[in-house]
């Protein structure tokens, strides 16, 4: 599609090049990751090799430029060998005719060949023809007898990635004692006070001393919670595929219910229905509190511990505890109230030792029962049990069996020692032998254990037929009844779905995003590390540029450097943004706060560190490179830099917000980023991208915006000084002086300057002056604060379906 040489030689060598530089780019990178202890190390390590193979390779900068203690680099980089295998490759099978403008001097009564010259790098004077190998010679310092000396070391570089990666793969092993390490934030004043107090009721508990005083505050709840007929079907290709079949049962305060059965048999299905988790699927029959349906608070109000462990990792016990009770109490209520309540329920939970503790995740913070307990911080009335032995499952008050396809098998007391349980299971012809735990032999006996099923009934049907399930729809009724005639005498509270307003749930959720950041310092460090290797590496690749024609190019190069940005920071912002997206989702299900609360603090919480990474950026990329100092221009790159760190930020998010997993986001990065610097006029020049791209995807480019604003400002009123490699050799026709031959040309707007005008031994310069360059590209000098205006329209469109995604793309389909 390019038009690359048709040669079935040409094709095969390219081939080759290709395949063998990425095995190498990728045992090389896989051994890196060997040698990295986790994600943001290896971040870390890439983003500064890949700056320097890439500004090695020889395109960016010609190798005969390089600073000397660099360019050794380039023959351990396979991304360079591979480049300039492929540029020898082409170039070596084609010449390069220049026409119209490409010669000089060009336009009216410049006609003789003989007395123009070629303006490309390798010309000769009086021929158009410029044969590729010249060219690449005499542009890249690359000759055509490298071509298999750089492969072959190429293969060299395979077997010794491949080497070293597999044995570091084999005897560096990062993690694997599995020993959790739990962190704590330092006390202040306030909270060594509530410590003290906690220790001190945890030593009066552990003495069981008798005056201990009891709470003032009232945690108990007398609600109850009522199911008949419930029901739930979910659509499947066949039709609709029933999950829960007639389940009847209640919960009551001050009771622990056990919720078992077989894997599959829809245990946490009936979880979700009756705390109002699922949102796919049809709900059919009852669920009631106090007689009544559940008000928009019931979510809020509720407590529900998923078998999903999903915290904010950077939060205490204590500050999670005190979130939820800032959303989810009352706005009403003082605060001083709300945190007292905390402090009963730490207490409660036997939490007083890890109050301070970093959540953290399963490698570093709270270990998992502790984070599971913490996930249960409220009145846990129905819970789901796996085979427990029987001391445990007699601590449970009351049982609702199901087996598989959703059917209740058996729901009433358990009794002591289980006789209650027992004496159903003999009703029905299934006897426990007395050395047996009932838990298990319960389970067995419905099909549900490791062992055989007992017989072939169906416990199902002999349930729906029993007189234990109509005394349970005797005990619903009767409970609506009296907790209904209790409720309907007290004054109704206002319902309200979420407790607090809508700039409460902004403050507060904010707060939270902030301090989860700045207690993440790898985070932080990561992509200020990225920013100043990158910027650092270019600055000292491109030091003190001056003002030759070759500059010009390199200029635009360093400017280009800004676009890689965007790479890295999607990299990292998408992940942590799916994160935090689970926390949300399980925090919204509680109607603790609103979807723009959540979205609105991510872009916030970033703020700081895209200002922080765009001063060291700015400093360590514009001085080494001997950018113009003037205030004016040097402000402008600033500011660019900052809205693109803030547009690179947004645009993550966005993507994030608009797919369900960071898999797939990362999947759509390579070709947002590709179509980005294609079509923003450096790849390609402007004039030579296709007319229907050019029509409106270079327009709609940011980086188009991006590029222009930067190239105008740094280049503007530049004056060019040619060295005498660049300069353009011919001869003035006889009897004309340089000056008078050329005087036409330049009469007609053309660029560039003459050495010498009086001599007839033609010495031509492309460029006088910085403009010469930019403006054929279609870039103004007028326009740059045009285009700044249009890049930060595009955090504002990015912003927009940021909210809008995050608002109507509910990807936690349950």
């Amino acid at each position: 599609m390019c038009g690359l040489v048709l040669n079935v030689g040409a094709f095969f060598t390219f081939y080759l090049v290709i395949v063998s530089g990425y095995l190498a780019i990728t045992l090389f990178f896989r051994t890196v990751g060997c040698m990295c202890p986790d994600f943001d190390s290896a971040i870390k390590i890439a983003a500064l090799i890949i700056t320097l193979f890439v500004l090695t390779s020889g395109y960016l900068i010609q190798y005969q430029s390089e600073q000397v203690w660099l360019a050794w680099i380039f023959y351990v980089n396979a991304l360079g060998l591979g480049f300039a295998s492929m540029m020898v490759n082409e170039f070596s099978r084609i010449d390069l005719t220049c026409v119209g403008t490409s010669l000089i001097p060009n336009g009216p009564g410049y006609g003789d060949i003989n007395h123009q010259v070629c303006t490309l790098l390798g010309s000769e004077p009086g021929n158009p023809v410029v044969s590729g190998t010249s060219y690449i010679k005499t542009s890249f310092s690359y000759y055509p007898d490298q071509l298999w000396r750089n492969w072959g070391i190429i293969v060299v570089l395979i077997i010794a990635f491949l080497i070293t990666n597999a044995i570091l793969g084999e005897y560096i092993n990062f993690g694997a004692g599995g020993k959790t390490i739990t962190f704590f934030a330092p006390e202040n004043t306030e909270r060594k006070k509530l410590n003290e107090e906690l220790q001190a009721k945890k030593a009066k508990r552990g003495r069981h001393d008798a005056e201990q005083e009891g709470s003032e505050l009232k945690i108990e709840s007398k609600a109850v919670l009522t199911w008949e007929g419930l029901c739930y079907e979910v659509p499947v290709p066949s039709g609709q595929l029933r999950l829960l079949k007639d389940i009847y049962g209640y919960v009551k305060p001050g009771e622990l219910t056990a919720l078992m059965g077989a894997s599959g048999a829809g245990k946490t299905t009936l979880l979700d229905v009756l705390a109002s988790r699922k949102n796919i699927g049809v709900i059919s029959g009852e669920k009631l509190v106090d007689g009544v349906k559940p008000g928009m608070d019931f979510q809020r109000g509720t407590s529900y511990a998923e078998q999903l462990d999903v915290h904010e990792s950077c939060a205490t016990v204590r500050e999670a505890l005190r979130f939820s009770a800032d959303l989810r109490q009352p706005y009403e209520t003082p605060q001083a109230e709300k945190y007292a309540y905390v402090e009963e329920i730490i207490a409660l939970l036997e939490m007083e030792d890890i109050a301070d503790a970093i959540i953290g995740d399963p490698e570093a913070g709270l270990a998992v029962e502790q984070r599971k307990r913490l996930a249960a911080a409220g009145q846990a009335i129905l819970c789901t049990i796996h085979q427990p032995n029987a001391s445990l499952f007699e601590s449970f008050d009351r049982l609702l069996l199901l087996q598989k396809g959703g059917e209740c098998v058996y729901f009433g007391d358990i009794g002591r020692d289980a006789n209650v349980l027992i004496d159903y299971f003999r009703e029905n012809g299934a006897d426990c032998p007395p050395d047996a735990n009932p838990a298990e032999w319960m389970l067995d006996t419905i099909g549900a254990g490791q062992a055989a099923r007992f017989g072939s009934k169906d416990w199902g049907q002999i349930w729906r037929e029993s007189d234990e399930l109509q005394a349970t729809k005797e005990a619903i009724l009767r409970i609506k009844a009296e907790r209904n005639k209790e409720v309907s005498s007290q004054p109704k509270a206002e319902q309200k779905e979420y407790a607090t307003p809508l700039w409460h749930q902004m403050k507060l959720v904010s707060n939270r995003q902030h301090r989860s950041f700045w207690r993440s310092p790898t985070y932080v460090f990561t992509r200020l590390f990225n920013h100043v290797a990158i910027a650092l590496l270019t600055g000292l690749m491109f030091l003190k540029l001056d003002n030759s024609r070759t500059s010009l190019q390199y200029r635009v190069f360093v400017i280009f450097q800004v676009t890689v940005l965007p790479a890295l920071i999607l990299a990292q912002v998408e992940p942590r943004y799916d994160l935090s997206r689970l926390t949300y989702y399980r925090e919204a299900a509680s109607k603790t706060y609103k979807q723009l609360p959540f979205a609105l603090s991510m872009v916030l919480a970033e703020m700081p560190y895209s200002l922080l990474c765009a001063v060291a950026f700015f400093i360590t990329i514009y001085y080494p490179a001997g950018f113009n100092l003037q205030s004016s221009r040097a402000g402008y790159f600033f500011i660019v830099t900052l809205i693109t760190e803030i547009f690179s930020v947004t645009l993550g998010q966005t993507i994030s917000a608009l797919t369900p997993s960071t898999f797939i986001a990362v999947l759509l990065n390579p070709f947002v980023i590709i179509v980005f610097a294609l079509f923003c006029g450096v790849a390609i020049p402007k004039p030579q991208i296709p007319g229907f791209w050019r029509a409106w995807l270079y327009q709609l480019d940011p980086f188009t915006r991006l590029i222009s604003g930067l190239v105008a400002t740094e280049l503007h009123d530049l004056p060019v000084v040619c060295t005498q490699r660049e300069l353009n050799l011919f001869t003035a026709p006889a009897g004309q002086s340089c000056g008078g031959y050329m005087t036409s040309f330049f009469a007609a707007g053309g660029a560039g300057y003459i050495v010498d005008n009086a001599t007839s031994a033609c010495e031509y310069c492309a460029y006088k002056v910085g403009d010469q360059f930019y403006e054929p590209l279609g870039i103004s000098f007028d326009h740059r604060w045009r285009d700044f205006g249009i890049l930060t329209a595009f955090i504002g469109s990015n912003l927009i379906l940021l909210f809008l995604g995050s608002r109507y793309l509910n990807f936690n389909k349950r």
